[in-house]
């Protein structure tokens, strides 16, 4: 690791020293809430730095004679600052503002709970910020090889830099502000083995590594689409050798064109992608046994599913699947289905918007006609019917449907069927609970701060999903509107956290108030409705 410089590598720099009190008005950043007294560091002029910048208290350029003194909470660069090693913050929860008027060029940044405000445009090599404690704001366009961070940066020009933001996240190329969504990278196409593990990038330990002047990032970066041309090169030599393939939790938005090549594929395991549909291309793929479709946000399935004769296992279990297409009736040697968790927690990110959203109110009674099915599996998916006919299936061992909306099942021709009925209230309540929360209904959904405007429609249209989904539900309603209550709660004290916008509070819940006449004209009388004018009337001010 590198040596943290010392205060007198900096002692030919002309410091002046000012209070808190003196620089407030000239400092716009996000969360300063310092002392009067407290000192802060300003360069006037171009500045370069041969070495490291530390942005940690009490050492380096902050470094103090007298531990009595008020703290140099902060540097502020009056022009441009160029530094030649790497601007260094270890501290994850706080540090000294670097405050600079002009352009920033570093070697490379790592920062955690430092607050790094620049005017102008951001050059870098490695850009990592560890914690979200920190904040980092940048005037113009911020340029880097590659930014790793547990949260998103505030940049009013054009980011140009490979992006991980944390997590099991996939890498994205930026360039010009716009994320290029399809053509994706994993974490070890990017990053160095030393930082990189499981899909997952260390943000500490890709820190330690700029310090000591180290890479975290590859010579060369390789795509997902890069990866599985290089992984089937040989393959497409025999592609018909080609038995299984598996492209789990590669943050696929599409399917690579060559996987289509391999006509002789018995199983294919795609679980945990983000395909929101599959091209008819699928149906060429007529030796498939095995499909695994797990947990991608899927909205539809293509008509080409019923070319699939010889499909035995399908899992489409963790999806947004609203409907299943009739063709699927054409995979009669099907056996085991799987819909658990038809929609996923996801939804709105699948289908875009809430008012775009669609869900499985329906029984698909294809499933019925396939003639060799022998385990079906519904949960927490929102059926509110069965299926009007008998299963055609002989050998069905195993259908149950659980966490659902069902409340009535006919012992007669629902025989072959599981059905946990007696729930659907608070089933259809727990939704409430899912969607109805502050990270769904924060104040940019309703709010554009710069025109000073409202729009309530993606509110009003998760309103609207929610009482289809809860009015048709035998009344009394009282674990619905208890939800409602407490994620209003929520939701209002997210809102308002600092206590300065209950304006926002007030025109949201009084929309959603207003929102609830024509919502409610099919079901007068009804209770739900009249709790929630209630609730939402409590906070509308």
């Amino acid at each position: 690791m590198t040596k943290k410089p010392s205060r007198t590598a900096f002692s030919d720099l002309p410091f002046e020293i000012l209070t808190w009190a003196q620089v407030r008005d000239e400092v716009q950043a996000p969360g300063s809430r310092n002392d009067d007294e407290d000192r802060v560091l300003v360069l006037t002029g171009n500045v370069v730095m041969p070495h490291d910048l530390g942005l940690d208290f009490r050492q380096g350029i902050f470094a103090q004679d007298d531990e009595d003194a008020p703290p140099f909470v902060g540097l502020i660069v009056r022009g441009n600052l160029t530094v030649e090693g790497c601007v260094l913050n270890w501290e994850n929860d706080f540090g000294p503002l670097l405050y600079v008027h002009g352009n920033l060029v570093a070697k490379s940044i790592a920062i955690g709970g430092t607050r790094l405000h620049v005017t102008g445009d951001v050059t870098t090599g490695d850009l990592v910020a560890v914690y979200n404690h920190g904040s980092v704001t940048v005037g113009g366009n911020l340029k880097a090889r590659t930014i790793a961070s547990h949260y998103d940066f505030n940049v009013a020009g054009s980011v140009d830099a490979h992006r991980y933001l944390g997590q099991d996240a996939k890498v994205f190329a930026v360039a010009g502000g716009v994320e290029d969504t399809g053509n994706l990278y994993e974490a070890k196409g990017v990053f160095v083995p030393a930082v990189e593990r499981d899909g997952r990038v260390s943000l500490e330990k890709a820190r330690a590594r700029l310090a000591a002047g180290k890479p975290i990032a590859r010579d060369a970066f390789t795509s997902v689409r890069e990866a599985f041309r290089q992984f089937v090169a040989k393959k497409l030599a025999e592609p018909d050798k080609v038995k299984s393939l598996t492209l789990e939790n590669k943050g696929l938005t599409s399917l690579p064109e060559e996987l289509f090549l391999f006509r002789k594929l018995e199983k294919l395991n795609l679980r945990h992608n983000n395909l929101r549909t599959l091209p008819e291309e699928l149906g060429q793929l007529t030796e498939l046994r095995e499909l695994n479709l797990e947990g991608n946000g899927l909205l539809a399935l293509p008509e080409s599913m019923g070319e699939l004769k010889k499909l035995r296992v399908l899992n489409l279990s963790t999806n947004c699947l609203w409907r299943l297409p009739e063709s699927l009736a054409g995979c009669v040697e099907l056996r085991w289905v799987n819909l658990i968790n038809n929609p996923y927690a996801y939804v709105r990110r699948a289908f875009g918007s809430w008012q775009q959203v669609k869900l499985m109110f329906d029984f698909p009674e294809v499933l019925t006609r396939l003639p060799k099915l022998e385990v079906l599996t519904f949960e927490g998916t929102p059926l509110r019917t069965l299926p009007t006919r008998r299963f055609d299936s002989t050998a069905l061992e195993k259908a149950t449907i659980v966490r659902s909306l069902v409340t009535h099942v006919d012992p007669e021709l629902h025989a072959q069927l599981q059905v946990d009925v007696g729930h659907a209230a608070e089933n259809a309540a727990a939704y409430i609970g899912y969607w109805f929360r502050p990270d769904n209904v924060r104040q940019e959904s309703f709010y554009d701060a710069k025109a000073d405007r409202y729009d309530f429609a993606e509110v009003l249209a998760l309103l609207a999903l929610l009482l289809r989904i809860n009015l048709p539900t035998e009344a009394p309603h009282d674990a619905a509107l208890e939800k409602f209550r407490n994620q209003s709660q929520e939701i209002a004290r997210h809102l308002d956290w600092d206590g300065d916008k209950p304006r926002h509070v007030h025109a949201l819940f009084g929309a959603l108030r207003d929102a609830l006449g024509p919502l409610g004209e099919p079901y007068p009388g009804n209770a739900l409705i009249a709790g929630l004018r209630d609730v939402f009337a409590a906070r509308a001010g």
